[in-house]
């Protein structure tokens, strides 16, 4: 019984340990906040060689808007907007980009009380 018990605590912890390894590191790009009943806020940010940009807002009765804007090369040009109704506080909401590249993001968040927003890649 007590080499099934370590047997499954090992399992489990190298399965976590190679999930965790495999998963991209984000980073806060850019922030805003405000509070206020009608509260609203927005915030830009560049990242080179950008494979995903993603938004996160807190507070309450959240609504967002993101554009990103790429460009790879001499040529290459291209944006893509992400609308987001009801979000939820604190999760991770992906922006549609055009391709992979040297991008720039602006992003607004409206909620109600005290809210923050932040762009993340």
């Amino acid at each position: 019984m007590r080499l099934r018990v370590c047997l499954v605590i090992g399992v489990v912890s190298f399965t976590l340990a190679g999930i965790a390894e495999g998963a991209p590191s984000l980073r806060v790009l850019a922030s805003s906040r405000s509070s206020g009943d009608f509260a609203v806020t927005s915030t830009s940010a560049s990242e080179d060689n950008a494979a995903a940009l993603y938004i996160r807002g807190y507070g309450g009765d959240l609504s967002g808007f993101g554009v990103v804007s790429c460009s790879r090369g001499s040529f290459s040009i291209g944006s893509k907007s992400t609308t987001l109704r009801n979000m939820a506080s604190g999760r991770l909401y992906r922006l549609r980009m055009p391709f992979r590249g040297d991008c720039d993001v602006i992003a607004s968040l409206s909620g109600s009380g005290r809210i923050k927003l932040q762009i993340l890649g």
